[in-house]
């Protein structure tokens, strides 16, 4: 279970990252979700966002990885506006 200072330093650090892959580094380090689904749910939750419609006629999981990048990827271009 996460503290309250570690969630603020948790959020802190991933609106840092340089990219997703770093932001995802580091939710797989210092959080207890580890697949694709539980991650998306932990950034829904974190970050106040949520992903109106997926894109492509991909596979669920497929679909499933392409919206956690996507999320990833907007909440880190919103630290720059």
């Amino acid at each position: 279970m996460m503290h309250m200072h570690n969630k603020d330093a948790i959020k802190t650090m991933i609106e840092m990252s340089d990219d997703w892959e770093e932001a995802d580094k580091i939710i797989m380090e210092f959080t207890p979700f580890k697949d694709t689904a539980a991650k998306l749910s932990f950034l829904y939750g974190m970050f106040d966002v949520s992903i109106v419609a997926s894109c492509g006629d991909a596979d669920p999981a497929t679909r499933q990885e392409d919206d956690y990048r996507s999320v990833l990827s907007a909440i880190l271009s919103l630290r720059w506006r």
